[in-house]
């Protein structure tokens, strides 16, 4: 039996980019808790979400073989950062488009 195993790699490619920028902003504004924080709290929250996202998606794409495993653990923390920070950055994006649409 064959297991297509693309429709996860996929995934979990899309949430090492704009898509945990889109399931921060979702998960923002469907928790209640943080759906009542200050907007400048939102923000940073939604960043650090986003990032979180996307670094958990990158781990788990190495994990499971997707993605080639970092050399060394400076190649780990500098993998890391990089989709945290285009997924946070994304998320801004992402949120400010939201906004803008709303007025």
């Amino acid at each position: 039996m064959s297991i297509d195993t693309s429709l996860l790699s996929q995934l979990l490619k899309w949430l090492m980019s704009a898509g945990a920028g889109a399931a921060a902003f979702f998960i923002m504004e469907k928790v209640p808790e943080l759906a009542r924080l200050p907007s400048e709290a939102k923000r940073y929250v939604s960043i650090a979400l986003s990032a979180g996202l996307a670094m958990a998606a990158f781990t788990a794409g190495v994990g499971l073989g997707y993605e080639p495993t970092p050399a060394t653990a400076q190649a780990w923390v500098e993998a890391l950062f990089a989709v945290g920070f285009v997924a946070s950055g994304l998320s801004q994006v992402i949120h400010g488009r939201a906004k803008l649409a709303r007025r």
